[in-house]
């Protein structure tokens, strides 16, 4: 099982951005990016995350971006409530970009 599967929401947005044209899964990325920084008063131990998923032979298909990659490793690392939060707020992102 993935660790978004655990969150219907989170499941949910991370699907949709799957879906998304490549020039949206990046918007969407640093939308992620933007919130987990924003709500996330522990960021500091996001700081250290290494990138090696990009040289990992691109086992997941968010991993071909390094923006996308990064996001998802941001939210993974948040606390579950927050990863629900925020995929929420994207999934409304999504909603407005759409109309």
């Amino acid at each position: 099982m993935r660790w978004y599967d655990l969150e219907p929401d989170v499941c949910m947005a991370i699907s949709m951005i799957e879906c998304a044209q490549p020039d949206a899964q990046v918007e969407y990325a640093k939308y992620i990016i933007k919130l987990v920084k924003e709500k996330d008063k522990d960021f500091d131990y996001i700081k250290n995350l290494a990138k090696t998923n990009l040289s990992n032979k691109y086992q997941r298909w968010y991993d071909k971006n390094e923006t996308v990659s990064t996001a998802f490793a941001y939210l993974k690392e948040t606390k579950k409530e927050l990863q629900k939060d925020i995929s929420l707020s994207v999934l409304a992102y999504m909603n407005t970009a759409i109309a």
